[in-house]
């Protein structure tokens, strides 16, 4: 993140394992002073705050990564060779072609893979990756499923529509292994969530805090990103508004009483796969069943919001942060989550881009021409647009007819909107098939 202050810690011993060593009293490197950043530990200060005024808004598993032993089939490994070949053409017709259909997702081929995977299909549910036919030591596939597709199906339906796609590129060995896990908890309260001082009051495993600005405000707390474990406060209303725009998830807020004006505070933590092996999670009925006890730790022992005592310097013997006891108490909620009811596994922009931002070139044109009337600017805009692909045609090829054909095309590749491949024979027979068997296995016949 940018505009963020970094306290490291100097006198901390290093964690052992996976993130599992004693809780780590966090000091900046050479400061002595136990009042280098702020007020000086009390009792008192930290109590500034009335529990009356917590409300969890929503909470679960908000990202989760699985891979899946197996391997890939031999027809599949050479069709998305031939897939990822289109995606490097200079030819724009050719890289539109870049796609691959299954059960009901138009998939993104990517022209290269990741890391050691080869080939990468993506869309607004899943991002996988997959091996080929070559490689022996890696997993099949390793997928991210997206926090929209989450909110949309719940966990286990997310993973059983996942399994399908995946068992349709190949022979895949055994359930999916949980590689990462994202649990959060969205909420408000009245308390000044800077106000805590980052040597004393944060009593965490990891070996670095950092302090997030942005947008000339304070936006948040991370710790120990990029490690096994990472964790991050931080106001979740801004980053809806100027980052992630899904504003769904004011729905959800304002369905648990959110008043549309509170700052809305998410808390999340990401548990990677070591640490999840400790912990005994393996599959995803091991995070079902496990899901609460995972955030105890994540909340009671690898981080958690003290308040420091002057007296005692035995950091263990500090009481929780009322606020804190708060936040590790909201999984033990026995609370159906809603669920997103309108989603799409399409990557559309959103109108705002369309609509706004996609009328400047029209609005500069205008001002350029000396044009008031929208619509006289629109239709002279079009004209004149025609008459200067006709100009490029005798030069490229071209008019403008072909040359919208071929964006369109390639926009509805990067969306995930049309199959460009519908009129391919070969494909709209496997499309068949694959519809056949989603049907099926969706209804429980297969």
């Amino acid at each position: 993140m940018p505009n963020s202050k970094r306290v490291q810690s100097g006198t901390t011993n290093k964690m052992q394992g996976a993130g599992f060593a004693p809780p780590a009293r966090v000091a900046a490197d050479g400061a002595n002073s136990a009042t280098a950043l702020g007020t000086p530990p009390s009792n008192t200060v930290p109590l500034n705050y009335n529990n009356q005024t917590f409300k969890s808004l929503r909470f679960g598993v908000d990202s989760l990564y699985v891979s899946y032993p197996g391997v890939i089939a031999e027809d599949w490994d050479k069709k998305l060779a031939n897939l990822k070949e289109l995606a490097q053409s200079e030819d724009e017709n050719q890289q539109a072609l870049a796609q691959v259909v299954i059960a009901q997702h138009i998939f993104e081929v990517k022209d290269k893979g990741k890391g050691r995977f080869s080939y990468v299909l993506v869309d607004n549910s899943f991002y996988l990756q997959a091996s080929n036919g070559r490689s022996k030591a890696l997993p099949m596939a390793y997928v991210q499923i997206s926090s929209e597709y989450l909110a949309h199906v719940g966990v286990e339906q997310a993973e059983k529509s996942l399994q399908f796609i995946v068992n349709t590129l190949g022979l895949v060995k055994e359930p999916a292994n949980i590689s990462r896990a994202d649990l959060f908890v969205d909420f408000c309260a009245d308390l000044k969530m800077d106000s805590f001082n980052p040597l004393q009051s944060w009593i965490t495993r990891t070996q670095s805090i950092d302090l997030h600005y942005r947008y000339n405000q304070f936006s948040g707390w991370s710790f120990g990103m990029g490690g096994e474990i990472g964790a991050r406060l931080y106001d979740k209303t801004l980053e809806v508004e100027k980052k992630s725009k899904k504003f769904y998830s004011h729905d959800f807020w304002k369905a648990e009483g959110w008043d549309g004006q509170q700052v809305v505070w998410r808390m999340e933590f990401e548990a990677k796969r070591e640490v999840l092996k400790q912990l005994g999670i393996y599959k995803l009925n091991n995070l079902l069943e496990l899901q609460t006890a995972l955030w105890l730790y994540l909340t009671q022992d690898w981080l958690r919001l003290a308040i420091p005592s002057l007296t005692d310097g035995n950091q263990t013997r500090w009481p929780n942060h009322p606020l804190w006891d708060d936040i590790t108490q909201v999984f033990n909620q026995d609370r159906e989550q809603a669920k997103l009811q309108r989603f799409s596994s399409a990557r559309v922009p959103e109108d705002e881009r369309l609509f706004v931002h996609g009328l400047g070139g029209i609005t500069s044109f205008m001002a350029r021409e000396g044009i008031a009337d929208l619509g006289e600017g629109i239709g002279e805009f079009l004209h004149q647009a025609k008459d200067y692909h006709d100009k490029r045609a005798n030069v490229q090829g071209s008019g403008m007819d072909v040359y919208v054909s071929k964006k369109v095309k390639s926009k509805n590749r990067r969306f995930n909107s049309i199959n460009n491949r519908e009129h391919n024979f070969s494909d709209k027979h496997q499309i068949v098939e694959n519809a056949e068997a989603y049907r099926q296995a969706s209804d429980g016949d297969a």
